[in-house]
């Protein structure tokens, strides 16, 4: 037996099965349209409305048509679900099933049960919920993280500043060498940090955090990643096997004559196999690049 979701449209299911089939990468097996109905079957002017569409994606398929003028309504009472591994393309799915005019009922974010989970209605009416569920089985972090310090000649209040606003962010973050060209931050648990980087090489760079926890003066829990332009999340330009997502901690603790000891955790979050392979592959260089930020960090403490 399968269980199919048929949607119904008022004249706009052609162009609804075509965005789908881009966003959910899957390919429409079937248009039919009224006038390929038995002759005198179709009313005047329902010609182009569409009898029947199919809608292949992976082993799933979704089908629909237009409704005749008189009989059209919008959906209600039910979701059509999008169940995804990998949390980029959640992100993906649903910003592009949102575009033109979609309506969003909860954003995109991490649940209890889900590392995405969101809910919208799309511009053609339809309702959405795109799922990307945890592994009850699973550690969040199963690997020993990567941690580094570094006692600064600043206070904790000055430190943190440093770390909490976004103006400041531009003027050390990052690998050396490298340009802020965007610091956007909402610091508040859900709220983000966005910035973007231009390499000496002149190819932008883009991050993300998502803030869990802020505790001032003490510590910024949140969940770091690449991102793009339009603050999705995206693998490592460089290194797509990297975890695509780390669990990040910069805890500030006093060191007396008014130093502050900075140390920053990162550990991959429920990463894969390769992901795995690529962190602990990756410690050298993780304490290499981190140093280098870090001793931008106090060149710019020492002018501030």
């Amino acid at each position: 037996m399968d269980l199919v979701i048929y949607l119904g449209f008022d004249g706009q299911c052609e162009e609804a099965f075509k965005t789908y089939a881009k966003v959910l990468r899957g390919e429409i097996l079937m248009m039919v349209r009224n006038s390929d109905g038995p002759p005198g079957a179709c009313a005047p002017g329902m010609e182009n409305r569409i009898m029947h569409a199919r809608l292949k994606v992976g082993d799933a398929v979704l089908m629909g048509g237009d409704a005749p003028p008189d009989r059209a309504s919008k959906p209600q009472g039910f979701c059509a679900n999008i169940m995804l591994d990998d949390v980029a393309e959640a992100e993906r799915v649903f910003r592009e099933l949102g575009e033109g005019g979609g309506t969003v009922q909860m954003p995109m974010a991490e649940t209890f049960w889900a590392r995405r989970f969101g809910m919208l209605v799309d511009r053609f009416g339809t309702p959405w919920m795109v799922n990307c569920e945890k592994d009850a089985t699973a550690q969040e972090t199963p690997l020993p993280p990567f941690s580094i310090s570094r006692t600064l000649e600043a206070s904790r209040e000055v430190v943190w500043q440093a770390f909490t606003d976004p103006e400041r962010m531009k003027r050390w973050w990052g690998p050396k060498g490298a340009k802020i060209i965007a610091s956007h931050m909402d610091l508040r648990p859900g709220g983000t940090y966005h910035y973007g980087m231009q390499m000496p090489d002149g190819q932008e760079l883009w991050g993300r955090f998502v803030f869990r926890q802020i505790v001032p003066k003490d510590k910024l829990v949140f969940v770091s990643s690449f991102s793009d332009p339009r603050r999705g999340i995206t693998r490592h330009p460089m290194a797509p096997q990297w975890p695509i997502e780390m669990l990040s901690t910069f805890a500030f603790t006093d060191a007396g004559d008014g130093r502050t000891t900075f140390t920053v955790t990162w550990a991959p979050l429920y990463p894969t196999s390769e992901e795995q392979a690529a962190f602990e592959g990756g410690r050298a260089s993780m304490q290499q690049g981190w140093s280098g930020t870090l001793e931008q960090l106090e060149s710019y403490l020492r002018q501030a």
